[in-house]
């Protein structure tokens, strides 16, 4: 009989050495076969997994946002990116470990088993339930108890408050709702009272600062809700470099028209164009801001629409000046706007008034008499029409100067 060479010693090693390994690797997917068939023997997902249907089942519950994908204040539409992680027990999925291979976990998937029925009840668009049937998977674990992470981009209603915009902070609650279950079927249990951040992405225009969840229960209907509280803050830079600095600096140039030559015959024209500057971005604002008058209007179209007011005033001022420069040197300036002009440039400020000699005729004695009176010049005559457009200019640029501080100062301090 012919002795097995080197080579065919060696490939019966491996021979015997795969007939050794194979059956240990293939043991544990055989396992879980079976036990995925035995599990669904006779399991009915439409019935929850509870021994005595008047047993509540309790799902104990925790949602992690990843990131908020838009909020639109004008539609009053939140847009976020999260999961939930969702735990119950279902006894038909317990099982005895050692009789599987030391099978200690199992998938299945959604459309296979039983699942709570949870909705979004603060919808944008539509109502949408939690999982899409083939997407996520459930795991159970040999004491029966499910691990559920279902996770969807979410479009809620949340109506914007923008009365301090753009430096407003929004508080939307986003609802959930136990759908078909009564509260004496299956109960909710918080298992944090915060939102979980820690895979969360920051927001280009919005800061998170706050945020809760809670489970409520609504008596009157029956229902069991989840509430998830957002609170964010906006970041105003973007908004103060492109919208409220302009505003200022373009409410500023009102003041400077009484600074323009009057024969120059651009003043006019240049208090239009401001008021049409405002009137621009006033179109802006509104077109960033809801059209809803509740909770409250915003300041800034408030601000807006004083500015714009101000500025027509200033326009009509201006052309009240003019009238004055081109005022007919021929028509007599009234005492009483002669007094205010020459208070105003200070006419008789640094010097006195000039005494002039009147001569009075009479008879004294039977003789024709010359008497010489000494009487005060008040100097109405020297006030003229120019010197009232002067003053004028003055009144009106301090009144545009006082209103233009006092309305920013206002809107400062509201939204502070």
């Amino acid at each position: 009989m012919k002795k097995p060479t080197g080579l065919e010693n060696l490939t019966w090693k491996i021979l015997c050495l795969l007939f050794i390994i194979y059956p240990n690797s293939a043991q544990p997917n055989e396992a879980s076969r079976r036990l995925s068939t035995d599990l669904m023997k006779n399991y009915n997902k439409m019935i929850r997994g509870v021994k005595d249907m008047g047993e509540i089942t309790t799902l104990r519950i925790h949602f992690s946002l990843i990131r908020i994908a838009e909020f639109d204040e004008v539609n009053g539409k939140l847009s976020l990116v999260g999961f939930f992680g969702i735990f119950w027990n279902d006894y038909r999925m317990a099982w005895d470990p050692e009789q599987y291979y030391d099978t200690y976990t199992i998938l299945f998937e959604e459309k296979e088993v039983w699942r709570p029925l949870i909705v979004l009840a603060s919808p944008q668009e539509e109502f949408k339930r939690l999982g899409h049937d083939d997407n996520f998977f459930v795991r159970f674990n040999p004491e029966g108890y499910a691990e559920w992470y279902p996770g969807d981009i979410w479009a809620t209603a949340c109506t914007p408050d923008v009365y301090t915009y753009p430096y407003d902070t929004q508080t939307c609650v986003v609802t959930y709702v136990i759908w078909a279950y009564a509260v004496h079927e299956v109960t909710v249990k918080v298992l944090s009272d915060t939102v979980s951040l820690h895979v969360y992405t920051p927001h280009g225009m919005w800061d998170l600062i706050d945020t809760s969840v809670t489970s409520n229960v609504d008596v009157g209907r029956g229902l069991t809700l989840i509430d998830i509280t957002l609170v964010m803050k906006r970041i105003s830079t973007f908004h103060l470099i492109n919208m409220i600095l302009p505003i200022v600096f373009v409410g500023l140039l009102n003041i400077l028209v009484f600074l323009l030559p009057a024969q120059s015959g651009e003043r006019v024209g240049y208090s239009i164009t401001v008021l049409l500057a405002i009137a621009v971005f006033q179109t802006i604002a509104s077109d960033n801001l809801p059209s809803v008058s509740k909770p409250q209007l915003s300041l800034l179209c408030i601000k807006l629409l004083v500015d714009l007011i101000l500025s027509a005033l200033v326009t009509m001022l201006t052309i009240v000046t003019l009238y004055f420069y081109h005022m007919p040197e021929s028509r007599r300036v009234p005492s009483c706007v002669a007094s205010v002009t020459s208070f105003v440039l200070c006419k008789n400020c640094c010097k006195d008034k000039p005494n002039v000699t009147l001569e009075k005729h009479g008879f004294k004695n039977g003789i024709d008499a010359i008497e010489s009176v000494s009487v005060n010049d008040n100097h109405s005559g020297d006030v003229t029409w120019t010197d009232v457009g002067k003053s004028s200019d003055i009144v009106f640029a301090v009144f545009s100067l006082l209103t233009f501080l006092a309305s920013n100062l206002v809107f400062v301090l509201y939204v502070a």
